[in-house]
């Protein structure tokens, strides 16, 4: 019971996060309670290198964001939203070049994704 807990914690965190880039609380509880994203979410909370960081959620919303894009069920605008906002965030953390190097696997396997989906879906 106490994991549930941390797991909703967490996930709070993250929503958070998402909710401060993209003000649409509708929006932010459809990605975050995706039950791909809240099992991706739970494996992140327990096993990333970086889950006792502050910036826990701010690499788990770029994680979840990427994971969104490869659900086959989310509608096509949807997906246009998370690609756009993770784009937006993949941009801030290369303006901070001690932290994007910090995590140069994390935002690199990031960006080459996003493109790959990008090219796919005609956008770029």
């Amino acid at each position: 019971m106490f994991e549930a807990i941390k797991l909703r914690i967490f996930v709070a965190r993250v929503q958070a996060e998402l909710k401060a880039q993209y003000d649409d609380q509708q929006f932010v509880n459809y990605i975050c309670q995706l039950p791909t994203n809240i099992e991706q979410l739970n494996v992140l909370r327990e096993h990333a290198y970086y889950r006792k960081d502050r910036i826990a959620p701010f690499l788990a919303v770029c994680h979840i964001l990427h994971e969104s894009l490869l659900v086959t069920d989310l509608p096509v605008e949807t997906k246009k939203i998370c690609a756009a906002l993770l784009a937006q965030r993949l941009q801030k953390a290369a303006g901070d070049r001690l932290f994007h190097l910090r995590h140069i696997m994390i935002f690199g396997e990031l960006e080459q994704k996003l493109s790959a989906w990008g090219a796919e879906n005609g956008l770029t």
